[in-house]
């Protein structure tokens, strides 16, 4: 197995098996290095950022109000905290609002300039020329339904704001941002090593770390205080963690256990801390314990079903080669978490599951095919418009269920793709059934954004075996095509944002605006729009062009796979 060294949270493996010392080694400084960097293109944007996007808009002010009410008065009732107008705390500051045309990025948002007019704004400042400035200085509340005590309680998961509460008690918003991209940084780390392990492969790994976490949608979320990158982060490093225990045990080492106590501790943080995030997260949490449980251990049991071993004792219950210390380590964060989140729900609510009256509701069974086309093709919020790159990780999927010459190393990618899907996939059709599976105000692909880490391992798998001449043209356009949506939404972040309004995708009127050579092209006729039929298509659906998009990628998507091994042999 791979081995490194350095923090916890870096660490891929702690001993080394005789005859391995030629296998690939993770440099206990390579983590510090991925993290380093990531961080330092973070903070380098980070002032751009706070400058543009303020006030924050979509769900960020309600995490942040709830972490104000918990520092201000140590309980969850916001009542008196709205009353207060306590978010002019976190507001533009009235220097900023008197610079000269400060919020006017017009409807369409596509003029280069700061700030934005949203609810929330102060409005102290006397006549500082900010139109409906005394319409927006109230920020309505985002409370829940269905509450059984009294007060106002945020609709939103607690975990987002608990998580942020020291860092805004120390710095405000600022301190508050820098945190999340900290957060995306890790999870760069876990990127990067995802790709080594499967890999061995360090250029491999660092360019899988870098089309991912400088690409949309996990670029745009470092800055944003959504619950989405922590999610990321913890998905990221409990799935690792359990692939490596799971790797042990198909290549039957349980002696050989890379998860120790504190290790356990840590991957039983991750899955009970997930659902405080936000309650979807359930069903992610509850495939990361199966994952655990029988991750490495169905093809152990078809052997022993077949050699007439069906007996089963206490021991075989846990998987193989985890201690008592370690099972404890995993246990105690679990039932904690969860015992306390089924309490807070029956204090509250009175029933031990979550409240379904906060949010839009769910579609016909009959409509998850539509969502699911708009999550990756939407002109507004799919994520392969706005991170083509991803359909190389698709491509990279095709190959993890192909044969391989080594039957051990078939049988583990086989194992990667069906617990990838058991973790990622049932959380997936979850939000393709919700009425609003977009997000509304927010960047493309919100909520895909926790499951993404996963596909780090087929991204790299299909940078190694697909590195044909037809890959890697392919792969330079959708690559390239990827860093200019970044470049264009770092320059003006309010294109990252969008509405389910009849309107093209705000990015889409900002290149006709800002490119002579697109101005008057019509883009949002050439897009297919799930969300809402645009007036520019004449508020029909455009069936032509999202039948164009699918035909594209599935063709290409095909030949990614047909031509790539064939044009890597002739070399």
């Amino acid at each position: 197995m791979i081995k490194a060294e350095g923090a916890d949270l870096f660490k891929v493996a702690e001993v080394v098996e005789p005859g391995e010392a030629d296998e690939p080694t993770v440099r206990w400084w390579e983590p510090l290095l991925a993290w380093g960097l990531a961080m330092a293109v973070f903070l380098a944007l980070l002032p751009h950022l706070l400058d543009w996007l303020n006030p924050v808009t979509g769900d960020e002010p309600f995490y942040l109000m709830t972490a104000i009410s918990l520092l201000q008065d140590h309980d969850l009732d916001e009542s008196n905290n709205y009353d207060g107008q306590d978010y002019w705390r976190f507001a533009p500051t009235c220097q900023e609002m008197r610079r000269p045309n400060w919020g006017l990025v017009g409807d369409p948002a596509i003029e280069n300039l700061p700030g934005l007019l949203a609810p929330g704004l102060r409005n102290d400042c006397g006549d500082i020329g900010v139109p409906f400035l005394k319409e927006l200085s109230t920020l309505p509340p985002h409370f829940s339904k269905g509450i059984q005590r009294a007060g106002s309680y945020t609709k939103h998961g607690l975990g987002l704001s608990f998580l942020i509460a020291p860092a805004y008690a120390l710095g405000g918003r600022p301190l508050v941002v820098g945190l999340i991209a900290a957060m995306a940084a890790l999870l760069g780390v876990n990127l990067w090593l995802l790709a080594f392990e499967t890999t061995g492969r360090r250029g491999v790994a660092w360019l899988s770390w870098g089309l991912l976490l400088f690409s949309s949608p996990l670029l745009c979320y470092a800055f944003l205080i959504f619950p989405a990158t922590p999610a990321a982060l913890l998905v990221g490093y409990s799935w690792r963690r359990l692939r490596l225990s799971a790797r042990a045990q198909q290549q039957a080492r349980p002696d050989w256990q890379p998860n120790g106590p504190w290790r356990a501790v840590l991957i039983g943080l991750c899955i009970g801390f997930l659902p405080w995030l936000h309650s979807v997260y359930l069903s992610i949490s509850a495939g990361l314990f199966l994952y655990w449980l029988a991750g490495g251990r169905v093809g152990r049991w078809r052997q022993n079903r077949r050699r007439g071993l069906t007996s089963l004792n206490l021991s075989q219950l846990f998987p193989a080669g985890w201690s008592p210390a370690a099972l404890a380590g995993l246990f105690l964060p679990l039932l904690f978490l969860g015992g306390l989140f089924v309490t807070f729900y029956l204090y509250y609510y009175g029933a031990p599951l979550p409240n379904t009256q906060d949010h839009a509701g769910f579609a016909p069974l009959t409509e998850i095919p539509l969502s699911l086309a708009g999550l990756l093709f939407d002109q507004k919020y799919g994520l392969l418009i706005y991170g083509p790159l991803y359909l190389l990780a698709f491509a990279g999927l095709w190959q993890m269920a192909g044969r391989t010459p080594d039957a051990l190393e078939n049988a583990a990618r086989r194992s990667d793709l069906a617990w990838m899907g058991v973790v990622a996939l049932p959380y997936i059709l979850v939000i393709a059934s919700y009425n609003q599976w977009w997000g509304e105000w927010c960047p493309p692909a919100r909520y895909l954004v926790p499951v993404l880490p996963l596909l780090a391992v087929p991204l790299s798998l299909a940078l190694v075996e697909l590195n044909g001449r037809f890959f890697r043209l392919v792969a330079a356009l959708l690559s390239s095509l990827s860093l200019a949506v970044s470049i264009m939404f770092m320059y003006n972040p309010h294109l990252m944002y969008n509405w389910q309004t009849l309107k093209p995708a705000v990015s889409l009127s900002w290149l006709e605006a800002n490119l002579p050579f697109m101005s008057g092209a019509g883009l949002g006729q050439l897009l297919p729009s799930y969300v809402s039929n645009l007036t520019i298509n004449g508020g029909g659906a455009n069936w032509l062009a999202a039948l164009v998009w699918l035909a594209l990628a599935l063709a290409t998507l095909l030949l990614l796979v047909g031509l790539g091994p064939l044009n890597r042999q002739k070399e």
